[in-house]
């Protein structure tokens, strides 16, 4: 019984595969065809791309992965004044909404540390394990992303229990009730 004729190169020998992608046969040569490097050697015989040909496909994933990144360090650059000085941050919203003075400067204090060391903690993880999931050709686009929800939402739970701990807020909150 003979074996089906192969389509896609994939039964095909040494000398066919150097055929098909146009390499001459070379007596003194000892490497096998996917070793050499040649203008054709990203393009197997299958002629889809291999690894050394990225596709645009990986450029679009490393780019749009590298832009959330900046994203990310931009906004805990920009927030970070806010976040040292809590205190002053949420007295100013307090001053705007008529609630009196912020005082609860201590928890405020320790709250705003937490949240800026969170988020700084949270976007080295997402560079961290985005830069390993491109360098093994993996989809990365999605980490910063999910990490700059996470690190917004810790955020977001620190300045509203700084602001929940505080006797005016409460007493606004009973006052509306």
């Amino acid at each position: 019984m003979q074996r089906p004729r192969p389509q896609f190169g994939e039964y095909a020998t040494p000398e066919q595969q150097r055929k098909a992608i146009k390499v001459p046969l070379d007596d003194t040569e000892s490497m096998p065809v996917e070793s050499q490097q040649s203008p054709t050697s990203h393009i197997s015989v299958q002629g889809g791309p291999t690894p050394e040909a990225p596709s645009k496909r990986a450029t679009t994933d490393r780019l749009a992965t590298m832009i959330l990144l900046g994203i990310g360090l931009m906004t805990i650059l920009l927030s970070v004044p806010a976040l040292l000085d809590l205190p002053k941050s949420i007295d100013t919203a307090f001053a705007q909404l008529d609630l009196g003075n912020y005082t609860s400067t201590a928890l405020g204090s320790a709250l705003g540390w937490t949240a800026l060391v969170i988020s700084v903690a949270l976007w080295g993880f997402a560079l961290w394990l985005s830069l390993r999931a491109l360098r093994l050709g993996r989809v990365a686009w999605w980490i910063p992303l999910v990490f700059g929800v996470i690190a917004n939402i810790a955020v977001f739970a620190c300045i509203a229990f700084a602001m929940a701990g505080d006797p005016a807020f409460t007493d606004y909150v009973n006052r509306v009730n």
